[in-house]
């Protein structure tokens, strides 16, 4: 069983890894980032801790917050909705993801969580 600084720690690393991944152009890498990081929440999820996401709302890496507001929306929908908001209008790949995220999640097509 993991702890929840545990979670919190590995969610960090490898969420601002992913980033760093898709800004190299690394897709393959940022793949498999981004299973890990899925897997993380799954464990999160299995652990009663998926509300911890929601602290890392205010880190400063985009990539950070958009997997922190993607796997917040469940628990704080208002919370992760206003912080997806603000990352879609970054010109980023991270602001073009979060606008993707949004409206799939507004459409009732976000399936991940």
């Amino acid at each position: 069983m993991m702890t929840r600084d545990e979670i919190k720690e590995i969610f960090l690393s490898e969420a601002f890894e992913h980033g760093m991944a898709l800004t190299e152009g690394d897709f393959k890498k940022a793949n498999k980032l981004h299973k890990k990081i899925q897997a993380l929440y799954i464990k999160a999820r299995e652990c009663n801790q998926v509300d911890l996401f929601s602290e890392l709302l205010g880190e400063s890496d985009e990539n950070v917050r958009l997997w922190a507001a993607t796997f917040s929306l469940k628990v704080f929908p208002d919370t992760a909705e206003k912080a997806l908001k603000n990352l879609s209008n970054s010109t980023s790949i991270t602001g073009l993801s979060a606008k993707t995220t949004l409206d799939l999640w507004k459409q009732g097509n976000l399936n991940l969580l």
